[in-house]
Order: structure tokens, then sequence, then C-alpha cells
């Protein structure tokens, strides 16, 4: 334990990793406040001028007019909200005219598209995928058949995305029917502050690979290394808590940092913003059966565990090269490999099993989930998020595995 607690004081004593940890704790706050910034809306006032809302304004406003639809997403609801508003479109004509009045957008439009989001896509052409045009819907048919289309919706884009693979369609079908209907809603929350949330992650992971190559490699090039290794507990006990030190240093700092970031865009929010299903924010046929708290519990969660593979790939890497700038440059394209993995070739298993793999943009953790991507060996087929998440698992021990190897073979 001694020498344990020496080595998170010597690695928390370096200005380096003090200024890096700063920028993270920072970062975290801004991160979060930038998708609050950028929410805006426009108030219509009683002499027929209008006034732009910003920021906290804009959302405590919006909470106002979404309170009415707040609750269960029963068919009834949407149908009567399509209702709605098709006689608004009729009366004053499409919402982008001039003609249109702000007062009645803001004040009846607004407060019902959160129901109406996921219309679209429901009746989208079953062949092409293009949505369909909410006056082209029939509310009557949204009131009989709102929950049975979107099982029915389901089936074809998967039949479109896995044509070649029966079990994967299957697979997803069986996922959706675990779903718990009907969904919640209450609106409000925004979808940039989950993509916020992916991208401070990534942020985070970056600076422990960077706080992380020198672990092993500066000491090397410092010499350090070979007095420590000529000690009573050198080589492996040394390795071990020099391993146990900076995994302990990281998951603090990401559960901290993660934490406060999570507090700040909840509270701005509003928590019972949290309640809604997550297939009310991003696609009607999402197939986790999560509202949105438990989305976020479950991103970070897989946040750190992207983040602790890297960080053991980094400390691999460290005991293995003999200067930290080289293991740092190593450690930040590993980092990034399924992000380009991704753009160039889509999905892909470069992309699912990297230490990085729950990180990136397009590629994130987040991403997969909402998403229907699968891999395949032969007739087998497994969700993207699996093989992250249990590519991270079995990595973390792997490398650290190797890292204690690697240090104790390591010659002078």
């Amino acid at each position: 334990m001694r020498l344990f607690c020496l080595e998170v004081k010597r690695v928390l004593k370096s200005r380096r990793t003090l200024i890096l940890l700063a920028v993270a704790l920072v970062l975290s706050v801004g991160m979060a406040y930038l998708p609050i910034a950028f929410e805006s809306i426009n108030r219509p006032n009683p002499d027929g001028t209008k006034t732009e809302l910003d920021g906290m304004e804009a959302i405590e406003f919006k909470r106002d007019l979404y309170s009415a639809i707040n609750g269960e997403v029963t068919a009834e609801k949407v149908s009567e909200a399509l209702k709605t508003y098709q006689s608004l479109i009729k009366e004053y004509g499409p919402i982008e005219s001039d003609t249109f009045p702000v007062a009645v957008s803001v004040k009846q439009i607004v407060p019902i598209r959160p129901l109406l989001k996921a219309l679209p896509e429901l009746y989208a052409d079953p062949l092409t995928g293009a949505g369909a045009d909410l006056m082209d819907i029939n509310p009557e048919d949204v009131a009989k058949n709102y929950y049975q289309k979107c099982e029915t919706h389901l089936a074809d884009v998967m039949r479109n995305e896995q044509r070649n693979y029966p079990t994967a369609q299957q697979q997803a079908i069986d996922r959706y029917a675990k779903v718990d209907m009907p969904f919640q809603l209450h609106a409000g929350y925004s979808k940039d502050a989950f993509d916020y949330i992916e991208l401070y992650i990534m942020i985070l992971a970056i600076l422990c690979v960077s706080i992380t190559a020198p672990v092993f490699s500066g000491e090397y090039q410092s010499g350090a290394d070979n007095i420590l290794r000529c000690t009573k507990h050198g080589r492996t006990k040394l390795a071990v808590t020099k391993i146990l030190a900076s995994c302990t240093i990281f998951a603090i700092t990401f559960i901290v940092c993660i934490t406060l970031h999570l507090l700040i865009s909840n509270l701005a929010f509003g928590i019972d913003c949290l309640q809604s299903s997550i297939q009310m924010l991003f696609s009607i046929i999402n197939l986790p059966n999560w509202n949105l708290l438990q989305t976020q519990i479950i991103v970070s969660l897989a946040g750190l565990l992207s983040v602790l593979a890297c960080v053991c790939c980094t400390l691999f890497l460290s005991a293995r090269c003999k200067d930290a700038l080289t293991v740092l440059l190593i450690s930040i394209t590993i980092v990034f490999i399924p992000t380009f993995a991704y753009t160039a070739l889509g999905v892909n298993w470069i992309s699912a099993i990297f230490p990085s793999a729950g990180l990136g943009m397009q590629n994130n953790f987040l991403y997969q989930l909402i998403n229907f991507d699968y891999l395949h060996i032969s007739r087998a087929s497994f969700w993207t998020p699996y093989i992250t998440l249990i590519s991270a698992v079995i990595e973390i021990p792997v490398f650290l595995f190797l890292t204690v190897r690697t240090y104790c073979r390591h010659q002078m």
C-alpha cells in the first residue's frame, strides 16, 4: 500500500499531469454548457413582435410549452397532435412561409413536435426509406396502428439494411419486442447534449493516454528505471503498482468529470426529461429498453471501459517503447483508428474491436446503440455494441498482463 501511495503521489506531482487533469475538469463544465448555450427560440410578444431567447431562458420557455404533452405517448395523443398540425397548415400554409404566424408556430406547433417527430419515419416508403409528409398521413390510421406500425417499420428497416442476414433481422425484432410500450415522453432534453457527452469522453481518453505515456518509458529515458529495477520490489511488484496507480487515478478522474458534466446538463434541461424513452429522442425503433437516464449511465460506463482499455494499451506501449513521445503518438493514433476505419469502410471489425471502439464521432457507443449495425461470422450475427463492450472487457486484462510481462523482460 505504501508503494502504491508513493506511485500515486509521484504521478500527481507531475506538473504536466496536473495541467491535463485541470483541463479535463474545466472541459467537463465547458462542454456541458455548450448544448445549453445553443438552445434558442422566438417568444411572441403581445404587441406582435418577437423576442429571441437563448440558453436557460429558451430551455425554461420550451419546458412550459412541452408540459401539456408530457407523459405516456398514446396513439390517441399522437393522432390528435397530427390533426392539430394538419388543420393549422391548411389554415395558414407551410410553416416555412412568411405568412405563418410566429405566435401560432410557437404556441401550437412547437409543443406537439416531439409527438410528431416519429411519424415521417414510421410512414416512410418501405423500399426507399424516404420519409412521409405529415400532411399525407391519416390521423385515424395513426390512432389505430401507431405501435403496430413501429414493429412493421423495424422489420422493413432490418430487411433493407441486413437483407442477406435473416439472423440479424430476427435478433432486432426479438429485442424490440422487449421494449416497454407505450413510450414515455418528457420533452426538452437535447440530442446535442448526448453528442457532447460522447465527444467529452473521447477528449478524456486523449488526456488520459497523454498522462499515461511516460509511466514506464519516461523512466527508461531518464535512467531511473535502471535503479528501481534493482530494488527489492522492482520488476513485477513495481509494474503492478504503477498499473494500479495509473488505472485508479484515471478511473476516479473519469467518474468525477463525467458526473460533473452530466449533473450540469441534467439540472439545466430538467431531471424530469430523463424519464423519456430513448425512442422519443432518437429513432422510434431504437432497440434498447431504456430511458434517457439509463442511457446516460450505460454510455458513461461504456466510455469508462473504453478509456481504461486505451490506458492499458498505452501502458503496454510505455513498457515496450524507450521514449514517451513514440508511445504518445502511437496511442493517440490508436484512439482515432476506429473513427478513420468507420469513415472509410463503414461498419467493420476494426472499428468494433480496437480499445477505442466505443469512442469517436459517428462510430461511438451511443451511435452504435441507436443504429442497426451488425457484424457477421458465417451465418452468426452480432450487434456492434456487444462486440465493443466484450472486446474492451477482454483487452483490459490482456494488455495489463502484457505490460507486466514486457516490463519484467525489458533489457536495460
